[in-house]
């Protein structure tokens, strides 16, 4: 008790000075980080995107921690407090230098796990130039979202979550990805014709090795895709539309043909074609056209 009345002296003051600029801010996460014990985040009460996306991927990241809302000009200077997006006290970050609080955790935390850099670098290099009042052309902006959520009436603990949700499914996407290349790695190709059985695989990763096309087969269909060099040369699978069985689809742009698919899914023997069958089709043609 007299810990904790010691520290509402010198924590949840407003309007003091002791700005985060004045101190490393790296520093202060990194510290933080290392605490072993219940520990909590603080941002800014009608939270904007940096301060809602720094809640979020902190939350994230250190799982456990509690979140708590105030005004923005609240000093936090306990240890075991880390304020983001916001200025005053000893214990608080903004990412001055970065440009946002946002790009300032991602630095930090990918020097621990470089997915957090692979995942988050481009949401970084956004904030920090919305947070610091600059153009962006990104197709879709991260603080167009909080406006969106914001309007439809969600609280700021509700915007977080959704950041968070946003967060998380990009750091599993991107595991995902990872093992689809890995994978993909062995994955045969003869005559420039990558062949993908009940498997999930990363297609830049075959079209980097050398394959034209893949042939791909699971319990849900069978398919063509085609490596977009191919159709930088004037050709693509639409020209198979008389060759290949009725009731396939072929894409109109032509990347794509396929019987079936996670989209819709179809019995892939009722194709009319074996994949042994489809696969020297496709050899075929990618010798003639490539």
């Amino acid at each position: 008790m007299l810990a904790d009345r010691k520290r509402s002296n010198t924590d949840g003051k407003k309007g003091l000075t002791g700005h985060s600029q004045k101190n490393d801010e790296v520093k202060i996460i990194t510290d933080w980080l290392d605490l072993k014990c219940e520990k909590t985040i603080r941002t800014h009460q009608q939270v904007d995107a940096d301060a809602a996306f720094s809640a979020a991927i902190m939350m994230e990241f250190q799982k456990g921690a509690t979140l708590q809302f105030e005004q923005a000009s609240m000093t936090t200077d306990w240890h075991k407090r880390l304020a983001v997006d916001m200025l005053n006290g000893k214990n608080a970050v903004k990412g001055l230098k970065q440009g946002s609080a946002f790009g300032l955790i991602v630095e930090v935390l990918g020097t621990r796990d470089t997915l957090y850099k692979t995942c988050f670098k481009n949401w970084a290099d956004q904030l920090n130039l919305t947070d610091s009042g600059k153009t962006c052309n990104d197709r879709v902006v991260l603080a167009e979202l909080i406006r969106a959520w914001k309007t439809v009436g969600l609280d700021d603990k509700t915007i977080v979550n959704r950041a968070r949700e946003l967060i998380r499914g990009k750091l599993i996407g991107q595991k995902n990805r990872e093992k689809r290349q890995e994978a993909s790695r062995d994955i045969p190709i003869y005559s420039n014709v990558a062949i993908a059985v009940d498997t999930y695989v990363d297609k830049m990763t075959l079209f980097k090795r050398g394959a034209k096309a893949i042939v791909q087969k699971s319990d849900c269909g069978i398919a063509i895709q085609l490596n977009r060099k191919v159709m930088q040369g004037g050709h693509n699978l639409t020209e198979l539309e008389n060759i290949l069985p009725k009731n396939w689809f072929i894409h109109p742009q032509g990347f794509l043909a396929c019987f079936g698919g996670p989209k819709a899914p179809r019995d892939p023997s009722k194709s009319g074609i074996s994949i042994e069958a489809l696969v020297i089709l496709v050899q075929n043609w990618i010798r003639e056209v490539a």
